[in-house]
């Protein structure tokens, strides 16, 4: 276990009050995936899950209680966490365990306060970029040593190690591209785009229906973020080079050793937003997360962009909806168009200097790891489960996804690297800023991130 210290201050200044992604902090820094096995086995996703033994020797236990921060916002999740709850109160009585769920876009400015005030909570998330400093701060308890660890599979466990420590262990992979309601495709002739021409007809049809083309829930600015990002790294491991060549181009960028100006793969990739911003949600920066997915799900919004944890989303508001997936068609070049994937997150451990609690927390995640618990995470929260042979077969949107990387028309965005909190804040300002003008300006956007970068440098 690692000795803390009270780096809390650095962490307080660099603070964010959104986050990446909306129940997985999506979008990862993670190694190069391999989705878990999916048996032919037809099963309803809404069976009960297994259960788990009951603790004989609990009653020699003093009472404690497990706070659970966490940013699960999706019905499903939400019905899997209290299914977690009951498993760990049923198998271990002295134990209750305290959901406490906050939005992605607040959970770092929560968290942050919570340590800072001696109140941390025993299990936690952060946003992705985060992690490293509460890793370096002493705030995270390395679970290497954890015998549920085995029951996923290691690739996945892997791409969790940071600076030494296993700071998580990611239940789900994600994949981003564009997820649509295939009813309304269906209903108006519409096949799935494969050009960048294809995709724009397919809008413009969508359109001249009365139906948006994209729901966009930008008022949560992590949204935002999830259109632009698969779209630049799709540009660039579609013939410019960049995070293929070089995963630290985050790092590299927020360093000084390269520049927004003059990158071709950034600039093809911001014109694109701004293109497709005819295609947008009326008032895309006053709509929330949850208007948007209600959208598709009801069929008022045809597709959205974002991970594959939209997927519950929209279920959770029409369990009835007919959800598929593709790749974001950017050029005409039909071998430009990948899948962009990467494992989920997880939740971390807090190092606390309790050894009864710690002992709590510990068995807190020996039921969430459990592979009854890998299941129902994967059924109730609609997930490509990272878990050891799980059955995948519930879910037919799976198979979109899954195909991509059966047919090498995927790549996983493990290792690649993310900017700071600062970094990620003045990015998504900045873009969201110059996506509102009436205007394409490049130029203008470019000079601002790096004036913007630099004034962070110095």
């Amino acid at each position: 276990m690692r000795t803390r210290n009270k780096g809390i201050a650095l962490l307080l200044a660099g603070v964010l009050t959104f986050s990446l992604a909306g129940c997985g902090a999506g979008s990862d820094d993670s190694a190069p995936t391999e989705p878990a096995a999916d048996t032919a086995t037809e099963q309803e996703s809404t069976r009960a899950p297994e259960t788990v033994e009951t603790d004989t020797g609990s009653d020699e236990h003093e009472p404690v209680t497990v706070v659970w921060l966490n940013q699960y916002n999706e019905d499903g999740i939400i019905k899997w966490t209290e299914w977690v709850k009951e498993q760990v109160e049923s198998k271990y009585p002295y134990i209750t365990l305290d959901m406490q769920t906050y939005s992605a876009d607040e959970i770092d400015s929560i968290l942050l306060t919570k340590i800072a005030s001696d109140d941390a909570p025993q299990i936690f998330s952060c946003r992705t970029a985060s992690i490293p400093e509460y890793v370096d701060a002493g705030y995270v308890y390395d679970l290497s040593n954890e015998p549920w660890i085995g029951n996923v599979a290691e690739s996945f466990v892997q791409s969790a190690v940071v600076n030494g420590i296993q700071v998580y262990v990611p239940m789900d992979t994600n994949y981003s591209g564009i997820f649509y309601n295939k009813d309304i495709f269906e209903e108006n002739g519409l096949e799935i785009p494969e050009t960048a021409d294809d995709l724009y007809a397919v809008c413009d049809a969508l359109k001249a229906k009365g139906i948006e083309p994209f729901s966009c829930g930008f008022g949560e600015l992590w949204t935002l973020e999830e259109y632009f990002f698969p779209i630049w790294m799709t540009y660039c491991v579609g013939g410019y080079g960049g995070f293929d060549a070089n995963r630290a181009w985050f790092t590299d960028l927020e360093a000084g050793n390269t520049t927004f100006t003059g990158d071709e793969a950034f600039a093809a990739a911001f014109s694109t937003l701004y293109a497709l911003r005819d295609y947008f949600s009326e008032d895309p920066m006053t709509t929330d997360w949850n208007t948007a997915l209600g959208k598709v799900a009801t069929g008022e919004g045809a597709m959205i962009c974002n991970g594959s944890w939209t997927i519950d989303g929209i279920l959770s508001i029409n369990p009835d909806a007919n959800i598929g997936t593709f790749a974001i068609p950017l050029t005409n070049d039909v071998a430009d168009t990948v899948l962009v994937e990467g494992p989920g997150t997880g939740p971390m451990c807090f190092n606390t200097e309790d050894p009864e609690l710690l002992d709590a927390s510990l068995k807190v995640f020996e039921v969430m790891y459990s592979p009854e618990s890998g299941q129902s995470y994967a059924e109730l929260g609609n997930k490509i489960s990272t878990f050891k042979n799980a059955d995948l077969s519930f879910n037919p949107a799976f198979g979109d996804m899954q195909a991509y990387s059966a047919d090498g028309l995927s790549w996983s965005k493990g290792g690649v690297t993310q900017f700071g909190s600062e970094g990620y804040n003045i990015f998504d300002s900045r873009v969201q800023e110059y996506l509102m003008k009436d205007s394409l300006d490049i130029e203008g956007l470019t000079a601002a991130l790096d004036s913007d970068f630099a004034a962070m440098r110095n």
